[in-house]
Parts: C-alpha cells; structure tokens; sequence
C-alpha cells in the first residue's frame, strides 16, 4: 500500500506538477484560514510578501542603500541615515 501510494505521489509530480502544488497551496491557505481568519492570513501574506520583495531587492541591488547594507552591514546604514538626516 505504501509502495503505491508513493508511486501515485511520484506519476503525479511528475505530468501534474502545477495541479499538485496548486492543490497543496489551496489546502493550505484553507487551514490557514481557519487556524487565524480571514484577516489575519491575509497579514501573514502582505508580510511574507514584502519580506520576498524586499530580500529580491537586496539580492539584485547593484548600488545604493541596499547594497551599502548588504557590504557593510547596519552600522554604515545608520551612519548614512544620519547624515541624511543632518542634511535635512
């Protein structure tokens, strides 16, 4: 039973990738919403969503804030905000 329960999963993943994992991903927004509401899963995803944003940002950033922060770290970032602030 285990052997062909695998083999179904295995002939699945392989021809229906995309109804596999948009099934997963339906199921669990449903136990998400059920777990916290409707509100609060939708929170979960504006976070999760600009968190993704934000770390492709740093990823591909070739100058400026992100990158100063990704080379130097959190000291030189306050260090400009600073200045700028002085500037202001």
């Amino acid at each position: 039973m285990k052997e062909e329960c695998a083999r179904l999963f295995q002939e699945a993943w392989e021809n229906h990738r995309g109804c596999l994992l948009g099934a997963v991903l339906g199921a669990l927004i449903a136990i998400l919403i059920l777990l916290f509401g409707f509100w609060k899963m939708l929170f979960i995803g504006i976070c999760v969503s600009l968190g993704l944003w934000l770390g492709n940002r740093i990823d591909e950033a070739d100058d400026g804030w992100l990158q100063n922060l990704r080379e130097n770290g959190v000291e030189d970032l306050r260090a400009m905000i600073r200045q700028r602030r002085g500037r202001l």
